[in-house]
């Protein structure tokens, strides 16, 4: 059963996050903002250089792999780009590329932000993605944002498919101290 957990946004929660990928939908807004923004903070501007120095576009579905090298706790970054249009239909399909995206990389598991975009409301958002997680397979989707609005339109859209995903708030234990 594919479990759901909700959490905070922000580099705290990056920071404990105990998945093997992050996923991110990148648009044209420079610099990067949400979860690509701070993703980038912690990879010292890896992304930006990489569209800067034109190695990846963000075009619409344009899927990019990277490494965190440490310095997050997930391994990897897939990155999929998003079209200039942006409605419940495109959001729908890009999130099913993403989740495709990172199946094929071999992450069971992974966390992204669940409203990257303006035009799609936090409930068709969560429609989309647990759909989209349902289809791919992996055990654990960690979507960030306003934890408490998300868990009760995940609630909602459960209800609504009949879907068998558990949905639960995000749990990590703090950080070790560095001494």
């Amino acid at each position: 059963m594919r479990r759901i957990e909700v959490a905070e946004l922000s580099l705290a929660t990056l920071d404990a996050l105990d998945v093997e990928a992050l996923a991110l939908l990148i648009g044209d807004e420079r610099p990067l903002q949400g979860l690509p923004g701070l993703v980038d903070w912690r990879l010292a501007g890896a992304l930006t250089r990489t569209l800067l120095d034109g190695l990846y576009a963000a075009g619409p579905g344009e899927a990019l792999l990277l490494s965190t090298a440490g310095r997050l706790p997930a391994a990897r970054v897939v990155a999929v780009g998003l079209a200039a249009e942006r409605g419940e239909a495109e959001f729908a399909t890009v999130v099913g590329r993403l989740c495709e995206v990172v199946a094929r990389a071999g992450a069971p598991s992974f966390a992204t932000a669940a409203l990257p975009f303006k035009g799609v409301t936090s409930a068709e958002a969560c429609r989309a993605w647990l759909r989209a997680a349902a289809a791919v397979p992996g055990d654990r989707l960690v979507l960030l944002g306003d934890p408490r609005a998300l868990a009760a339109d995940l609630a909602g859209a459960r209800l609504e498919a009949r879907s068998e995903i558990e949905v639960a708030p995000f749990s990590a234990s703090p950080p070790a101290m560095v001494r």
